[in-house]
């Protein structure tokens, strides 16, 4: 295929006529204007020729013994790698209903025997120049459509960083209001359970002020982790601000207990498994959504929020 703004010289149009007579005039007269020029016989040695080397161009006789020119256009009309080659029927055929089976079958245009120099020479520049107007028009289209796919990338992940905490990667507080309370309007039109945790680690001031920011930024990070691990996708988790999480959860109050046993078991192994200046502890408060109510996000978590510090009173934190 022709590509943008080819010269005279580069451009390669193939004749295909059984005639020699016609093949030596034809040569002569695209040469004349600089064109490379390639010649075949028959219709099988075009075909062999055009899926080696693909032309620009082709001038395709109509009659030819063994394989005619209609049978030529119509395979190469049949595979993706030659089908936008334009091909100009070439025939002493002058009747209305040859030319219309010429376009029928394919071909761009269609010239008629005798030839007359300057009627092939202004065809041919014809369809070259819509050619290199339909692949300027591909280019353009390729090119906006690359331009609107980077600037959707580019839009998404400026709403994905606007929905995510820096420091953990997981939802931040804005993040969570939006998908948990969507979450929340769909259980309660569906009457499917769901429950809020409260998520709070203990002790995180006296880490900051004993081993720096630095390390209690690194707790809240492992805290993050160790969240992630303990539930699932389809569980909606954020960090609230500072050491507080929230997770919602789309299943019943017995499940959620499983999670939140589950969640002090990962801690313990966390703990257990590597020697740190300091142990991780977290308190949670479960919150289970009445769905017979419409009870806001924001009343649901400050329930578990309390729920959360009677827990954490109980163990004694902080």
């Amino acid at each position: 295929m022709m590509t943008l703004l080819k010269s005279t010289a580069a451009i390669t149009i193939l004749i295909v006529d059984d005639t020699p007579d016609n093949l030596r005039l034809l040569t002569q007269i695209l040469e004349s204007e600089g064109y490379c020029v390639r010649k075949a016989l028959n219709g099988k040695m075009a075909l062999q020729g055009v899926h080696r080397d693909p032309p620009d161009l082709i001038l395709l006789d109509i009659r030819m013994p063994v394989m005619g020119g209609y049978e030529v256009c119509e395979q190469l009309k049949a595979s993706t790698a030659t089908l936008h080659i334009p091909i100009l029927f070439i025939s002493a055929l002058d009747h209305m209903d040859d030319k219309a089976q010429a376009f029928a079958m394919g071909g761009q245009d269609y010239i008629t025997k005798p030839f007359q120099d300057m009627e092939v020479l202004m065809r041919v520049k014809n369809q070259l120049l819509i050619q290199q107007q339909h692949q300027q028009l591909q280019q353009q289209n390729q090119c906006l459509e690359q331009e609107i796919a980077e600037r959707l990338k580019a839009e998404a992940e400026v709403r994905q960083l606007a929905l995510t905490d820096e420091l953990t990667a997981l939802y931040n507080r804005r993040g969570f209001f939006l998908l948990a309370g969507q979450q929340l309007k769909m259980a309660q039109r569906t009457q499917l359970p769901c429950c809020l945790l409260f998520a709070d680690i203990d002790g995180l001031k006296q880490i900051n002020d004993t081993f720096g920011h630095e390390v209690g930024d690194r707790v809240i990070v492992d805290a993050a982790q160790l969240l992630k691990q303990t539930f699932r996708d389809a569980d909606i988790i954020a960090r609230l601000g500072g050491d507080e999480f929230g997770i919602l959860i789309p299943t019943c109050l017995e499940a959620t207990e499983v999670f939140c046993l589950r969640l002090q078991a990962s801690i313990d192994h966390f703990n257990q498994a590597a020697a740190r200046s300091y142990q991780l502890a977290m308190s949670v408060g479960v919150q289970l959504c009445a769905l017979t109510d419409d009870a806001s996000l924001e009343h649901l978590l400050a329930q578990a929020d309390k729920l959360m510090y009677e827990h954490k009173r109980l163990k004694g934190g902080v």
